[in-house]
């Protein structure tokens, strides 16, 4: 949601608190997935980058 309106997806993610453990543990893990990116990047923020990234090239237009 946050990437779609250009905004910074781990701030949008932290005004929320910390992720409950009844919300980690679903098998939806997408935020879970984007920390671990960011941690194996060793720089918080990877997954926001490549968001907004892909979001661009679509809006760009189509492949020709």
């Amino acid at each position: 949601m946050a990437a779609v309106l250009g905004q910074d997806t781990l701030a949008w993610r932290d005004q929320f608190g910390e992720i409950p453990p009844a919300e980690s543990s679903r098998p939806h893990f997408r935020p879970l997935a984007a920390v671990l990116l960011d941690f194996t990047n060793e720089r918080p923020g990877t997954t926001d980058q490549l968001m907004r990234e892909t979001f661009a090239s679509l809006a760009a237009g189509p492949i020709s």
